[in-house]
């Protein structure tokens, strides 16, 4: 894949991303509910779902190592997802 056709499913990977942090900061600042930050919680499968679809996109179209970016994100979205259960569902 030349790099004009790579830069739309990496912009939309790092839309995913932006995604996914902006509701780990949200819940990370102290000043949500819980109510707040359940329902974003819900949205997570969904944020999972865009990176995934992108990233394998990227993962099939060329030779380049995109292991580290797959592994970074999977690392960050289970802790988080694990530190949410452990606070607010159990």
């Amino acid at each position: 894949m030349d790099a004009a056709h790579r830069a739309r499913p990496t912009k939309q990977r790092s839309v995913a991303r932006g995604m996914f942090t902006r509701i780990q900061s949200f819940n990370e600042s102290g000043e949500s509910k819980i109510k707040d930050n359940q329902l974003r919680f819900n949205k997570l499968p969904v944020i999972f779902n865009r990176y995934d679809t992108v990233q394998s996109r990227l993962e099939l179209s060329d030779d380049t190592d995109h292991t580290i970016d797959r592994e970074n994100f999977e690392n960050q979205y289970y802790q988080y997802e694990a530190k949410f259960n452990e606070i607010y569902i159990l």
